[in-house]
């Protein structure tokens, strides 16, 4: 018996928050950093002249959820906004030195934790061809996304974990 597509997306949709909890459970455990924590200190780290638009738009979350996340981490004393000499409305994103220090602790502590959960899932020789099939499904459905659900519909930037 074939299986119904909204039995499926349920499926994805919880082993997708018991990945992340999985994941988000073993960095918290290291005293670093939470997931969310990580994933937008990466972004700030990687995209050159980093904006809060950049972090809404790499994990599609509202620009304002974005905003809320960068000013707790700067609290944190992990990143800075410096007003943008090119355009004094908008601000560049950047890791402090604590910030920096932060994510290069807990990235192979997250490389290793999604190493032991995929793991248990998919062989080591699937893994490329499951990256590629979910590469494939982002890049299809980000732009219908962005057209159509607008900053309501989109997720908020605490996902399982908050910030």
């Amino acid at each position: 018996m074939a299986a119904g597509a909204g039995a499926v997306f349920i499926d994805l949709v919880r082993v997708e928050t018991l990945l992340y909890n999985a994941v988000d459970a073993r960095l918290k455990a290291t005293g670093g950093l939470t997931l969310p924590q990580l994933e937008v200190l990466s972004i700030i780290r990687d995209v050159p002249g980093c904006r809060v638009l950049d972090v809404s738009r790499t994990i599609s979350i509202t620009v304002g959820a974005a905003s809320k996340a960068v000013d707790r981490l700067q609290e944190q004393g992990w990143c800075r906004r410096v007003t943008d000499p090119d355009d004094r409305r908008s601000a560049k994103l950047s890791l402090t030195a604590s910030g920096s220090a932060a994510v290069d602790r807990a990235t192979p502590v997250f490389e290793a934790a999604a190493e032991d959960v995929l793991g248990m899932l998919v062989p080591a020789h699937d893994l490329e061809h499951l990256a590629q099939t979910l590469q494939t499904a982002r890049a299809t459905l980000q732009p219908a996304v962005d057209r159509t659900a607008g900053p309501a519909r989109q997720r908020s930037a605490d996902g399982p974990a908050a910030l």
